[in-house]
């Protein structure tokens, strides 16, 4: 491509340009003056109106599907997970209309769509309270059921007591399982059916008790009270699952308003969006109308002098400004280094600038990369350092406040790593190190999870979102790898084979533990570990309640 300088370039455009100009203007600067005004009055007033309505159109169609969120929710999780979307939802809205302004119709509905999503959240976390009830009260029923099956198939039962307790066992069974299985039924009166079949049982139950010696009758009749406190109390299982379904219409009843609130909120909408495209069309209309009547008045010329600067334009757009910006976005994005592939073409001072920041741009990048990468590893494991930990474990620290979540850490140490060393050599010790971070490397196998080399033979997991339960078990996965690696360790007073003691410590939600509290605690865990044996996971609240 032959090479064109850009002062070339910029005086044939400006020469041009001045002829142009001085040849047209005196003849279209009033009608441009008009059309100024009314590009101005449709780009500042109708159009921002037109656009506001279908964001905000946009945003309730979605309210009204994540709002069905709030009905289903069968657990607090979900339950929580389904407000916090609603609400950042509703949250959109209010700042589009703070943005725009002068939307109190649009307050006012939202005020009350968050006020029936409010009462719908109340309902549904009262349902799955009474849900939480119901299963608890159906384990119950389950133990008393196995106590049943205990009592009448002891050996020591008289021959008298056997007979007389197989009938009863066998009404025993059959309350259960009416009790069972209105649990799951969604009638109320195939639920009552049962409850009034039950207490008939139980009352011919109580009838037949003189028959038994006094011990069995004493023993059935506790079975049975236990029997009608679960099932036919205030609080058992009839009750609640009556309780249950009420609330579970009252839930979807309220829904289904809720949903046709935020309908009716959204034709709204879509009214006030069509008056508003219909205004807008309109004036789109008169302004091509007036446009059309100025054009005609102009004379060729004119027609042939806009269409040869509007040449030039287009050229040194394309040619040089155009290519200016790229070269400025590029500069910009490898000064605040982030990447930036854009591509600048052409055979003139501007390519060959960029061509030079590119380069330089690189060759900075990569060193910067190779450093970093060099001071955050470990160069005996290629995992990340103490350096790394420090500044990772600050960054989860914030993040679990923030987001008030627990954050668990294990401190990991080898057992008897010393005798390992003194006897097989620090070159085998090296390589039994190795070994040791690529298990710990494939134990971590989410995406937030982290691990490092804290110093000599100790490791340094983080485990975010996770509270003491699940670093217990990701404790007992680590404990059972190093197991399986089965690491020769002939000089361990433990085991034939190299094995780790573990300290866990777990920041609970919304804590305001530093970086040293909780490695301190990770430590102590880790020293009782040691203590207890080795070769086992304590955690931290465990040597206190010990």
């Amino acid at each position: 491509m032959a090479r064109i300088s850009l002062s070339t370039v910029f005086a044939v455009a400006f020469i041009s340009i001045f002829a142009i100009f001085i040849s047209v203007t005196l003849l279209a600067y009033s009608r441009l003056s008009d059309f100024r005004e009314i590009l101005d009055g449709i780009a500042n007033k109708s159009l921002p109106h037109v656009v506001f309505s279908e964001q905000v159109n946009s945003h309730i169609t979605t309210l009204t599907t994540i709002s069905d969120g709030l009905s289903y929710a069968d657990s607090e999780p979900a339950l929580r997970i389904a407000k916090g979307s609603v609400n950042k939802k509703i949250s959109d809205i209010r700042s589009l209309a703070q943005r725009q302004g002068n939307t109190q119709y649009l307050d006012f509905h939202l005020n009350a769509i968050e006020s029936e999503i409010l009462e719908l959240e109340t309902l549904a976390s009262h349902r799955i309270k009474l849900a939480k009830k119901l299963a608890a009260q159906e384990q119950t029923l389950y133990a008393l059921n196995n106590r049943v099956v205990k009592m009448t198939t002891a050996t020591s039962l008289a021959e008298r007591d056997i007979q007389i307790l197989q009938r009863w066992r066998a009404a025993i069974f059959e309350a259960i399982a009416l009790a069972s299985n209105a649990a799951n039924l969604s009638r109320l009166q195939t639920i009552r059916q049962s409850s009034f079949k039950i207490t008939e049982i139980t009352q011919a139950l109580y009838e037949k008790a003189p028959e038994l010696s006094d011990k069995q009758r004493a023993k059935m009749l506790a079975v049975e009270d236990e029997l009608n406190r679960i099932v036919l109390s205030e609080q058992g299982i009839f009750s609640l699952k009556i309780s249950l379904l009420r609330l579970s219409g009252r839930v979807i009843g309220r829904g289904n308003f809720i949903r046709s609130l935020i309908s009716d909120y959204s034709r709204l909408l879509n009214f006030k969006s069509y008056q508003m495209s219909d205004s807008l069309i309109t004036q789109t209309r008169h302004t091509s109308m007036r446009i059309k009547d100025q054009i005609e008045n102009v004379a060729l010329y004119v027609v042939g002098a806009l269409i040869l600067l509007l040449l030039i334009v287009f050229f040194i757009q394309n040619r040089v400004v155009r290519r200016l910006v790229k070269l400025n976005m590029v500069v910009q994005d490898r000064a605040n280094g982030l990447s930036n592939s854009t591509r600048i073409s052409g055979n003139d001072e501007i390519s060959d600038i960029a061509d030079t920041i590119d380069y330089f741009a690189t060759t900075i990048e990569q060193q910067k990369k190779a450093l970093q990468q060099l001071s955050l590893l470990d160069g005996l494991t290629a995992i990340p350092n103490r350096r790394a930990l420090d500044e990772r474990l600050e960054h989860e620290l914030k993040l679990a406040t923030r987001e008030k979540w627990p954050l668990s850490m294990l401190m990991v140490d080898v057992d008897f790593f010393k005798p390992y060393n003194d006897n097989y050599g620090h070159i085998t010790g090296d390589t039994a190190l190795v070994a040791i971070a690529q298990i710990l490397a494939q134990v971590a196998n989410r995406s937030g999870d982290f691990v490092a080399r804290y110093g000599g033979e100790e490791f340094v997991f983080i485990l975010p979102n996770t509270d003491r339960t699940g670093a217990m078990k990701v404790a007992d996965i680590l404990l059972h790898a190093v197991r399986e690696a089965q690491l020769e360790h002939r000089y361990s007073p433990k085991a034939k084979y190299i094995t780790v003691s573990i300290g866990v410590a777990t920041c609970q939600q919304g804590c305001t533990k530093d970086a040293d509290d909780i490695q301190r605690l990770a430590d102590r865990a880790l020293y009782t570990a040691k203590q207890n044996g080795r070769d086992q996971a304590i955690h931290y609240a465990d040597t206190i309640d010990s």
